[in-house]
């Protein structure tokens, strides 16, 4: 069955995610304490030429509520091991701080975070335009990227965005809108930032899930559930982007999440152990 839009089998088609002049912004979500970040990107973007990996996106190991996208896991965040290791890389810091529940309190509490890690190449991702101002004002070495959870679905909502944010990041499902992706003013492509790969975000018309983990940072119950057993929607698993097509069409910067079988895990611990605790 021929797969659907821009997507492509990975399997005879993976070459096109080392199309020269892409660079990679790959989440940390899988990781282990115990594991080496080089390792890690390595094994779990395996596809990818290791030299485009311009950041990491995610959580560090201490609670934040300003944190959003995923459930806050410290087992799967990123310890100060990891981040002297991104550093020797030459590799930036992307924090996820896509909480809904944004307000004064919220801010000063989280502007130990936001001091410990402000400086050039690191990024903050944001779904709250307040917080998008408020960093750019008070910490302007950061570049503040506009979440998918915005659902920047139109030109309006895109023009609107880029005043306030460095970069937007696109749904998913408009990799597949030639005609959108086209009309966007050439100038502004270089600003936006697509899903090289996707999972159920890619086919949800829900996406319920990610106001009920900006909950769960935030400290409130979490009154939400996956749509899925409630809205019908097209299960196609695990999805990868033409990023050659996308490329020539304008589009330079993408996001990768780590779509890999479940030995990735265990092959990305044995390649070597840390040299101190993995707990940072």
């Amino acid at each position: 069955m021929p797969v659907p839009g821009n997507t492509i089998d990975l399997k005879t088609d993976h070459k096109v995610f080392k199309t020269p002049g892409v660079s990679y912004s790959v989440s940390g979500r899988k990781i282990l304490p115990e594991m080496n970040i080089a390792d890690y990107i390595r094994i779990f973007y395996i596809y990818t030429d290791f030299a485009a990996v311009e950041s990491i996106f995610g959580h560090l190991d201490r609670r934040s509520g300003l944190y959003g996208g995923r459930p806050f896991t410290p087992e799967h965040s990123l310890t100060r091991r990891h981040l002297r290791q991104i550093k020797d890389l030459g590799i930036n810091l992307s924090l996820t701080l896509t909480n809904h529940y944004f307000d004064e309190k919220a801010y000063q509490a989280g502007k130990t975070l936001l001091k410990s890690h402000h400086h050039k190449g690191n990024s903050i991702i944001c779904v709250n335009d307040d917080l998008a101002r408020r960093v750019k004002n008070d910490f302007p070495d950061y570049l503040v990227k506009a979440s998918i959870i915005k659902n920047l679905d139109t030109l309006e909502k895109i023009e609107m965005a880029l005043p306030i944010y460095d970069q937007v990041v696109l749904p998913m499902e408009k990799n597949d809108d030639d005609a959108f992706l086209l009309s966007i003013p050439e100038e502004n492509r270089l600003r936006v930032v697509l899903f090289g790969n996707a999972t159920c975000a890619y086919t949800c018309p829900d996406r319920t899930c990610y106001l009920g983990f900006s909950r769960q940072n935030a400290g409130h119950p979490d009154t939400m559930t996956c749509s899925k057993k409630r809205i019908q929607r097209l299960d196609l698993g695990d999805v990868f982007f033409n990023i050659k097509k996308l490329k020539k069409m304008g589009y330079s910067h993408y996001k990768l999440v780590p779509l890999a079988p479940a030995s990735a895990t265990g092959a990305a611990l044995r390649i070597r152990k840390p040299k101190e605790n993995g707990k940072g």
